[in-house]
């Protein structure tokens, strides 16, 4: 319960300047933003370990990190272009597990929602409510529920993600996630990565 109270409290001191600008930048996990130096968080040989590329397209590079020193987060991921000796970042991922407590999730979510709304005047956003995840699980048993919310230079979508018996017998466990993406990377990723 620790854990939460201190992820609520974070999310909220880590938010509050976008209520001024909601640039995308503004917006910090860990510490990290969008925008950021990978370089100023851990060690080019750790990073390039931990690098792999994920997609046909070889533009961009994935990491996934998990370190004692996260307050709030269970792992987070980074992308980043493959031939950027900055390391600058253009999306992180965050998650907190919940392995079947997918109750406790979705009312986290609620809460998360609840305050980055009310730090924007009408932000836009879309609710992309329960939907099963076919490409993820074939036996149409593992769900999503997002929100996404549209700001300058980028978006952050709120998600719970509830594995069907079938994923969670081999080791997958409900998760909610935060994801801040730059515009260019959300392009690169729905134009381009595939390719």
């Amino acid at each position: 319960m620790k854990k939460l109270s201190t992820y609520l409290f974070l999310l909220l001191f880590s938010f509050q300047t976008s209520s001024q600008a909601d640039d995308i930048r503004d917006f910090q996990i860990e510490g990290m933003s969008i925008g950021d130096s990978l370089l100023d968080y851990f060690d080019k040989s750790y990073i390039d370990k931990k690098g792999k590329h994920l997609y046909p397209n070889k533009d961009f590079k994935g990491s996934k990190f998990t370190s004692n020193k996260f307050q709030i987060y269970d792992s987070i991921f980074i992308h980043y272009l493959s031939n950027d000796g900055k390391y600058v970042i253009y999306s992180i991922s965050a998650n907190i597990y919940y392995p079947n407590k997918i109750s406790d999730c979705l009312k986290k979510r609620k809460e998360i929602n609840k305050n980055i709304k009310s730090l924007f005047d009408n932000p836009e956003e879309e609710d992309w409510g329960k939907r099963v995840l076919k490409n993820i699980d074939k036996s149409l048993q593992t769900y999503a529920y997002q929100n996404i919310y549209w700001l300058n230079e980028g978006n952050i979508i709120v998600s719970c993600r509830d594995y069907g018996k079938i994923k969670e017998s081999e080791g997958l466990r409900d998760y909610l996630s935060i994801m801040i993406d730059s515009n260019y990377f959300a392009d690169w990723l729905n134009n381009k990565a595939w390719n």
